[in-house]
C-alpha cells in the first residue's frame, strides 16, 4: 500500500509539473524576460531568499520548545545547525530524508529517540494545521478572482469560525494522538518505555509552536508579494500581502502532503500558478513562481552551507 501511495504521489507531481511547464511555455512564448535582471526585481528576489532562509530560525526555536516540553536538554545552538543541514534532504526522492537525518543527528545531541521521533511528528502536524488555517483564513478573506463568483464567499464569517474551531481542535488533539500512536506501537504507555521522556505537550508549547510555524508562512508570503509588486507594471494592481500569504500556504500544504514529490516540486508551482492566474498576467505569474522556486532552493543551500560549517567546527557527538 505504501508503494502505491508513493507511486500515485510521483504521478501527481509529474502531472502537476507538466501542467506548469505547458502553462509557462504558453505564457513566456515571445515574451521579454529581461525583467528578471532588473535591479529592483533582483533585490526583491534576494529579500525573498533571506526571508525563506531565516524561517529556519523560527522552526529551530519551535523544535527546541517541543523537545524541552518532553524533558529533553535541548539547546537552540545545537539544534539549529542540525535542522539547517538536514533540510536539504527534502530534495531527495521520497521527501523523508530530512526527517530521518534530523532524528539521527538529534540522537547524537543527547536527545532520546522517542522524543526525537515525536518532536518531528508534532512539528509536521502543527505546521500542516498552521498552513491549512492560514490558507483558509486568508483566501476566504481575500479570495482570488476565480472564487469571487462562488456562493461560498457569501458565508465568509461562518467559514472563518469553522476553520478556527478546526484549528483549535486539531491543536488540542495533537498530543493525545501522538500518545495513542505510541500505545498502538508497543502495547505499553510510551512514557513508561522512554524513561524520563514525556511525550505529551503542554498547551503553552503547542500554541507557541503553532504561532512560530504560522510566522514562517507570513514571512515567505510577504517576500512573495514583494517580488510580485516589483515585477508587474506600475499601472497594474497587485493583490495585498494577505493574498500571497494564503496562496503560498495553500500551495505548500498540497506540495507537502503529496508523497514522492521532492520539496513539493511541480505540485506547488502548479497550484500557485492556478491561484495567481486570475489576478496577474500569465507571464508575471510564471516569473513569480520561478523566482519563488529559485529563492527556496538558494535559501536551503545557504542554510545547508552555514549549518555544515558550524557542525564541522563543533561536531555533534
Amino acid at each position: 500500500m505504501k508503494h502505491i501511495f508513493k507511486a500515485l504521489g510521483i504521478l501527481l507531481a509529474l502531472a502537476a509539473g507538466a501542467y506548469f511547464v505547458l502553462y509557462a511555455h504558453q505564457a513566456l512564448a515571445g515574451k521579454d524576460l529581461s525583467a528578471l535582471l532588473d535591479g529592483k526585481v533582483m533585490l526583491a528576489g534576494a529579500s525573498l531568499t533571506l526571508l525563506y532562509a531565516s524561517s529556519i530560525i523560527t522552526t529551530a526555536i519551535a523544535w527546541t520548545l517541543l523537545l524541552r516540553s518532553m524533558n529533553q536538554q535541548a539547546r537552540f545552538g545545537r539544534l539549529l545547525p542540525i535542522l539547517a543541514t538536514t533540510q536539504f534532504g527534502k530534495y531527495l526522492p521520497g521527501n523523508v530524508a530530512q526527517h530521518i537525518g534530523r532524528i539521527a543527528l538529534a540522537r547524537g545531541a543527547n536527545v532520546q529517540l522517542p522524543a526525537a521521533v515525536f518532536s518531528v511528528a508534532y512539528e509536521l502536524l502543527l505546521a500542516l494545521v498552521a498552513s491549512a488555517h492560514i490558507g483558509a483564513l486568508t483566501l476566504l478573506w481575500s479570495p482570488p478572482a476565480a472564487l469571487l463568483t462562488w456562493r461560498i464567499t457569501e458565508y465568509r464569517l461562518p467559514l472563518l469560525a469553522a476553520v478556527t474551531a478546526f484549528a483549535v481542535a486539531a491543536l488540542w488533539l495533537a498530543p493525545r494522538f501522538a500518545v495513542l500512536l505510541g500505545r498502538l506501537r508497543g502495547g505499553q504507555h510510551p512514557e513508561e518505555e522512554s524513561g524520563l521522556t514525556r511525550l505529551h505537550l503542554d498547551p503553552t508549547t503547542v500554541v507557541a509552536c503553532y504561532a512560530l510555524y504560522a510566522s514562517s508562512f507570513v514571512m515567505i508570503g510577504a517576500g512573495l508579494w514583494l517580488v510580485a509588486h516589483t515585477l508587474v507594471d506600475p499601472t497594474s494592481q497587485v493583490p495585498g500581502v494577505l493574498f500571497f500569504v494564503g496562496a503560498f500556504a495553500s500551495s505548500w500544504i498540497l506540495g507537502f502532503v503529496a508523497p514522492g514529490a521532492p520539496a513539493g516540486l511541480g505540485i506547488r508551482e502548479a497550484l500557485l500558478s492556478a491561484w495567481l492566474s486570475g489576478v496577474m498576467a500569465p507571464v508575471d505569474v510564471v516569473l513569480v513562481v520561478v523566482t519563488l522556486r529559485i529563492a527556496t532552493t538558494l535559501g536551503d543551500l545557504l542554510n545547508f552551507a552555514l549549518g555544515s560549517v558550524f557542525m564541522l567546527r563543533r561536531p555533534v557527538n
